[in-house]
């Protein structure tokens, strides 16, 4: 059981829609939720996750493909998404 605000479990639940090995943008999860301007709230909700191992916050990057903010660190990140396939050969430059 998911322990939080509302919205916080609003968002929660948008990021157990996120299928293993694809990302979302924070403004794509703000879309989502029928509130585009709200993508500070998503990303602060988003940090607030308890449980990354079980709904998976590490899949929503920034809109320009960047990993960011990551409470496990960005390298953690990485390796995540890389281990689902979901990072392009073009991003993983970015992260040598």
């Amino acid at each position: 059981m998911l322990v939080g605000s509302d919205f916080q479990k609003q968002v929660w639940n948008e990021l157990l829609k996120i299928r293993f090995g694809q990302t979302l943008s924070y403004l794509e999860l703000s879309r989502n939720l029928g509130n585009e301007k709200a993508i500070r709230a998503v990303a602060s909700a988003n940090g607030a996750n308890a449980i990354s191992i079980l709904v998976p916050c590490h899949r929503v990057i920034g809109s320009d493909g960047s990993l960011t903010g990551y409470a496990g660190g960005l390298g953690a990140n990485k390796k995540l998404l890389e281990l689902e396939g979901a990072l392009k050969s073009d991003q993983l430059d970015l992260f040598k």
